[in-house]
């Protein structure tokens, strides 16, 4: 009699449902993460700038006068810097999450891979923004100080892109993005009487452009690992 065939054992399969969804909310944690160095920064920003009203006072000149000789002066300049950073890091939750949605979308659209040492080099090069907007603020006036940092901060990330995301359209695509946000977000922290009316609706015109891109995705096949179409 011959013998029983012993069952054919099936190799597991990878688990690969629900990665997205997890790459969602690590990306939602690492913005929330990130806001403990800028809360930093910005206790830094209120630091010096109590250190330089103070000093003022010692000085006698806290009551400066600007003159036709003398058009922007440096305590001016300071001031209204400080204030730009106060004001540039309430938007910051927005900024990180538009610039990490892109790096996403290209992951799941193209087929990549980022891991979490990627997403957070990126957020980290997104914090140096505030930071040297504080420190330029300082020696500089308010327009300058804000586009130094801001092409600082978006030379590495795009630079960092290129071989992150494995071509020159794509970085160039992140160099877009980044060059809209700040222009975006110059506009609206110049404007403080329509700052909300701005705000809102750049965050329209950012959802649609989402809405756009993911139309045809089917992320149920995304979520199982068989792909999209873009």
């Amino acid at each position: 009699m011959d013998s029983a065939q012993p069952p054919l054992i099936t190799p597991p399969v990878p688990n690969r449902r629900n990665t997205v969804t997890l790459k969602l909310l690590f990306i939602a944690a690492l913005v929330l993460l990130l806001q403990l160095p800028l809360s930093l920064i910005n206790d830094l920003r209120k630091e010096r700038s109590g250190n330089r009203e103070v000093a003022h006072e010692r000085r006698g000149d806290q009551q400066e006068v600007v003159s036709p000789e003398k058009p922007y002066s440096p305590t001016v300049a300071a001031a209204e810097g400080y204030r730009m950073v106060e004001r540039a890091l309430k938007h910051s939750m927005l900024v990180l999450t538009l610039t990490f949605t892109a790096f996403f979308l290209f992951e799941t659209l193209a087929g990549l891979r980022l891991h979490a040492v990627h997403y957070g080099l990126v957020g980290a090069a997104l914090c140096l923004f505030y930071l040297a907007l504080l420190a330029l603020g300082e020696v500089l006036p308010p327009g300058s100080a804000y586009v130094g940092a801001a092409v600082a901060s978006s030379l590495l990330i795009v630079c960092y892109s290129i071989s992150v995301l494995h071509s020159y359209v794509r970085a160039s695509s992140i160099a877009v993005l980044l060059a809209a946000e700040h222009s975006v977000l110059f506009v609206v922290l110049r404007m403080e009487d329509y700052a909300l009316l701005a705000g809102t609706g750049a965050l329209f015109v950012a959802l649609g452009g989402l809405m756009f891109f993911t139309r045809h995705v089917d992320w149920f096949a995304q979520e199982t690992g068989k792909g999209a179409r873009a």
